[in-house]
């Protein structure tokens, strides 16, 4: 079966921050579309892309699926605590509603480690060789793209040309959360501590795993395979 695509319109982190601070408030579904619709209403004319838009919107922070059921808990409380980094909140939700959001960004991050300048042709070329040749997904990698400037992580000097930008994450909290969500979505159980840092996935952030903040959060258990310390996430 195809993967679906999904994220169909470009999102802007101002809109994020609506959906989350809806999100903490435990309202039902039905006020957060509604509120949803007020607040996207003075931006967005069109009844369908509005709709498509809130929609996305809540499958990021209000519906879950497989992956975000076991993060929304922890994403409010850091967002509610740490405000400076709702980008990096916001990115962990993104990786766990979409797939094609996180293998975009696994696919930049491998990239930038080899090349300063990313072009969106080598990109698409490159989705398309795991996704196949889809409208919907020629139309949904421009708005991706579209997104990751508007979150200020990709800037473009020259049309279909980009550079990333990058941001410090020094918050212990932030990072083990980074790393449960990495886990959760993972094809993999266990990874060495090592092989957390510098993931593909968090391209736009330089951020350092420590051992002793792992350990010290419930959601991870250690092991040691062949000699070697490796995390995984503990079953719920």
């Amino acid at each position: 079966m195809a993967k679906m695509v999904g994220l169909s319109r470009n999102l802007k982190e101002p809109w994020l921050n609506k959906v989350a601070e809806l999100a903490i408030e435990d309202l039902t579904e039905e006020e957060v579309k509604n509120q949803l619709n007020e607040y996207l209403g003075f931006e967005i004319g069109s009844p369908t892309n509005l709709r498509k838009t809130r929609e996305i919107l809540m499958n990021v922070w209000i519906y879950e699926n497989d992956y975000s059921k076991d993060l929304f808990a922890e994403a409010k409380k850091l967002y509610k605590n740490y405000p400076d980094y709702s980008l990096e909140i916001h990115w962990c939700l993104l990786l766990a509603a979409y797939p094609v959001f996180g293998d975009v960004c696994r696919l930049i991050g491998k990239m930038s480690e080899f090349q300063d300048e990313i072009t969106l042709a080598q990109l698409k070329q490159k989705i398309f060789d795991e996704w196949g040749e889809r409208t919907t997904l020629f139309h949904s990698i421009d708005k991706l793209v579209a997104t990751l400037k508007a979150l200020g992580v990709l800037t473009c000097d020259k049309p279909g040309k980009y550079h990333v930008h990058k941001f410090e994450v020094k918050n212990a909290k932030v990072i083990c959360f980074m790393m449960h969500t990495m886990m959760s979505i993972s094809e993999s159980a266990y990874h060495t501590v090592g092989s957390l840092n510098n993931a593909a996935l968090f391209f736009p952030f330089n951020y350092m795993v420590d051992k002793t903040s792992l350990m010290e959060d419930d959601s991870f258990i250690f092991s040691n395979f062949g000699g070697e310390a490796t995390v995984s996430l503990k079953e719920a």
